[in-house]
């Protein structure tokens, strides 16, 4: 660490002459509150149906602690506003999910606390419902007696998935796979979403399950099974042929488990049934998407689309219902700083363009389309523009059904950036930066810094509206925010992915520190003023950093984060496969074993209920801290769990500890309004 702190005097001396002399100016900041992020969004997570007649969504409504479903008919919307809502409130479960199930019903998603035994977590229930929010039902519960270990499972929530959601012969034919908890297989349902019937497509055994079918009849087409073989744990991929009706082994879309190679196929999209669609980055660093013929087993000579810095994950087919033909891919997109979906068809395509051009600079993207009608749903974002939704309708009128956050001022947000810096060996390093409104290095010198990992690891960030509001949250008093994303992140690339194996606490939290001495060599972060603050992963990551030596921060903050590696590698996953796919790479510094090294102060906060990154983690870590008789402190927040969403009470306690914990007497204290004050 000793080369870490030249850095840090190197960074400081390039830029001292450019500060010689120079008065900084305060930074003139509207702090995002607490009270307009620890609440329900106005509107969210909206969806239209098939034929375009009717919009449903998530609002926020004074008379409930929820928020609440509405349902809009399409063409009453105007200016945001909207008559005869059906709206379908719930006093004792949350709805966090409403999408169409065909044109006349609904299917969402509700959670609520749940205690098992000595464990608390919650439980995610799915409810089908039709428009006018009278007849509840729940077609993928299970059915007939089971034993005692399955109803238990039951009461733990959602089991299944959509596979397809309708195909051309038949546009309410549903294709749901479902875990059979007695059973221990897998099962493909075949839903009529006109009369909520249900019936067997397929049954998959334990270790295997379905992957796609196909969109012009339904017929289940690519499965995939673990084996162990040659040493190790395999993905076998299988393929039915339609000549002969059987299942076919395809080495050529298999792998080692270890190699972690995306082989991931999409669909069949052309009109020759034998051609699919994969995106894979096999023998490569990112991936590209590539056509596969499943008859003579060969790839295209080229890839369809590819980029040479960013993976291309996806692919959307466009199809003609009435004629039942597929026409090619619609789409791609392209997992970039931002994820876009790019259309390359003869309709849409000209019609984003148009949008785009429209809201320039922002992220406009289609929820829903229908291209018969020329109806669409749209949202439109950017990280400091909280998001908007449109319908469009004729293919080129936009009215406006509702904003996200209209108590939110844009004008008070900060700009985000994609950057890249060079880590202390040389590799390049992604990451983002959310500084204040209006900084300028030049006119407001130094300012306090927040390094902001990621959870996963195996994650990484986008730019985009952040969600957990935690980069504006930040920005908006006076912090530069930087999100490295570190070896060990996906999404960047093989190379930088597989080299965080084995590297927690070590060359993945090397990256961390080295992001804070870039924001130093840019004159932007003050080396006397600088803090880490993670969730999950990144929780990890800040309890990490307060017990390595030579630490560039001045405190630590801690979100539901892990403190124990060996721990938390013996108990990986939910099976053997999940342990073989990534519980052997997580090694490295293990914290609870070097708390005698802790030199930073560190808050601690984790909620009760969350058994993802269990909470004893932190509760283990402030044990051992006070023993040692480190700074530390600890927060334990009733009855939060570990995902987003997170409800408004705990969104309020966790804000404000983070505010007080950065300004206070173990952190920056009043040291950050030397160059920053707010109005």
């Amino acid at each position: 660490m000793a080369m870490f702190k030249r850095l840090f005097a190197a960074a400081a001396a390039a830029v001292a002459l450019a500060a010689a002399g120079a008065t900084a100016q305060p930074l003139q900041l509207t702090p995002l509150q607490i009270d307009q992020v620890a609440r329900h969004p106005a509107i969210q997570g909206v969806s239209m149906s098939p034929d375009g007649r009717h919009i449903a969504g998530l609002i926020a409504n004074p008379n409930y602690r929820w928020p609440v479903i509405a349902i809009w008919n399409a063409d009453a919307i105007a200016g945001g506003q909207a008559a005869d809502a059906v709206l379908i409130p719930s006093t004792d479960m949350r709805p966090i999910a409403v999408s169409f199930l065909g044109n006349d019903r609904i299917i969402f998603i509700v959670d609520q606390p749940f205690t098992y035994g000595s464990n608390k977590t919650f439980t995610r229930q799915a409810i089908v419902s039709d428009l006018q929010g009278r007849n509840f039902e729940q077609p993928f519960a299970a059915r007939g007696a089971l034993s005692d270990t399955a109803r238990e499972a039951e009461r733990f929530g959602i089991n299944f998935s959509v596979l397809m959601d309708g195909t051309l012969d038949d546009p309410n034919e549903y294709l749901i796979v479902r875990e059979n908890i007695d059973q221990g297989t897998t099962e493909v349902l075949t839903l009529d979403a006109a009369t909520l019937r249900v019936s067997r497509a397929g049954r998959a055994g334990d270790d295997e399950g379905f992957v796609l079918a196909d969109r012009r009849d339904g017929e289940l087409m690519v499965k995939e099974r673990l084996a162990f073989e040659n040493g190790g744990w395999q993905v076998i991929r299988e393929v039915r042929n339609r000549r002969t009706n059987g299942w076919e082994r395809h080495d050529e879309l298999s792998y080692p488990i270890r190699e972690r190679w995306a082989i991931n196929p999409l669909g069949f999209y052309d009109a020759d049934p034998d051609i699919l669609y994969v995106s894979t980055n096999r023998g490569q660093n990112f991936q590209a998407i590539r056509t596969y013929n499943v008859q003579t087993r060969q790839w295209g000579a080229e890839p369809v689309f590819a980029s040479p810095e960013f993976d291309i994950v996806d692919v959307a087919g466009q199809f003609d219902r009435e004629t039942r033909q597929l026409m090619g891919p619609a789409s791609y997109t392209i997992a970039g700083p931002s994820i876009r979906e790019v259309y390359v068809d003869e309709y849409w395509a000209p019609i984003q363009r148009t949008l785009e051009g429209q809201f320039r600079g922002k992220d406009v993207r289609f929820i829903d389309r229908n291209r018969r009608t020329g109806r669409a749903l749209i949202s439109v974002s950017a990280p400091n523009y909280a998001p908007e939704y449109y319908i469009l309708t004729n293919g080129n009128q936009l009215r406006l059904l509702g904003r996200s956050h209209p108590w939110i001022d844009n004008a008070t947000l900060g700009p985000q950036t994609f950057l890249r810096f060079q880590a202390r060996d040389g590799m390049s390093i992604p990451a983002f930066l959310t500084l204040p409104p209006g900084y300028d290095k030049d006119a407001h010198g130094r300012i306090p810094v927040v390094v902001h990992p990621h959870g996963g690891p195996w994650s990484r960030d986008y730019m985009g509206w952040d969600s957990s509001y935690w980069t504006q949250f930040l920005a908006t008093r006076g912090y530069a925010v930087i999100q490295p994303q570190y070896r060990g992140s996906d999404g960047f690339g093989m190379e930088l992915w597989r080299a965080g194996d084995r590297e927690w606490g070590q060359k993945m939290q090397d990256d961390k520190d080295d992001a804070a001495a870039y924001l130093v060599a840019q004159g932007i972060g003050d080396p006397n003023r600088m803090a880490i603050f993670g969730y999950s992963y990144g929780g990890f990551a800040a309890i990490a950093a307060s017990v390595r030596p030579n630490s560039p921060y001045q405190c630590a903050l801690s979100g539901a984060g892990v403190s124990d590696i060996e721990r938390l590698a013996n108990l990986w996953g939910a099976n053997r496969i999940a342990r073989e796919a990534q519980g052997w790479t997580v090694d490295g510094m293990n914290p609870i074993r070097h708390v005698r090294e802790a030199n930073i102060p560190i808050l601690l906060y984790h909620g009760d209920h969350d058994r993802q990154a269990d909470t004893v983690h932190s509760r283990d870590f402030y044990r051992a801290m006070r023993s040692a008789g480190k700074q530390v402190e600890y927060h334990e927040i009733r009855y939060m769990w570990h995902q987003i969403p997170w409800w408004p009470e705990w969104q309020r306690e966790s804000l404000t500890l983070i505010e007080d914990w950065l300004a206070g007497p173990n952190c920056f204290g009043g040291a950050r309004n030397q160059t920053a004050s707010t109005n």
